[in-house]
């Protein structure tokens, strides 16, 4: 679970906030590791979230209209965990950090949305660190040792 869909209210409170931008197939929105300048809000389209060559395809995820894409590392100004894909033209949203405070002062009743989206940020990292070694151990297993 990569993909991140905003209830409606906080869709909507998102969308009046962000800028719209039109991206086309294969525009890579944020590659993992760089440090978060931004959020996406699907509006229209599919952007592809994956770990990159060294993991597992499954891992990845498509996500679609509604979706919150590079929230966690946005409102936490981390590095992106993903990288972010445009799979087919694409309507977006784009918020700043600073455009993510702002709406979080204004409205703090949506903060408990965002509490709730880095839960299962949280939970879907275990999972994916969990893959990781299964996917290393049976690595190891068809290699036998050095």
């Amino acid at each position: 679970m990569a993909c991140y869909i905003a209830q409606p209210d906080l869709y909507a409170a998102l969308e009046r906030r962000c800028d719209k931008v039109r991206k086309q197939r294969s525009t890579v929105l944020f590659r993992r590791g760089a440090k978060a300048f931004g959020m996406f809000l699907v509006i229209r389209g599919e952007v592809r979230l994956d770990f990159g060559v060294d993991a597992s395809p499954a891992l990845g995820s498509t996500c679609g209209p509604g979706a919150l894409v590079g929230l966690p590392a946005t409102l936490s100004r981390a590095n992106y965990s993903m990288t972010a894909t445009v799979t087919e033209d694409s309507q977006l949203g784009f918020l700043t950090p600073q455009d993510l405070a702002s709406l979080l002062h204004e409205q703090p009743e949506l903060r408990q949305h965002f509490l709730t989206i880095l839960s299962a940020k949280a939970a879907h990292a275990a999972e994916v660190t969990k893959a990781l070694r299964r996917n290393e151990k049976l690595h190891e297993l068809q290699l036998g040792p050095p």
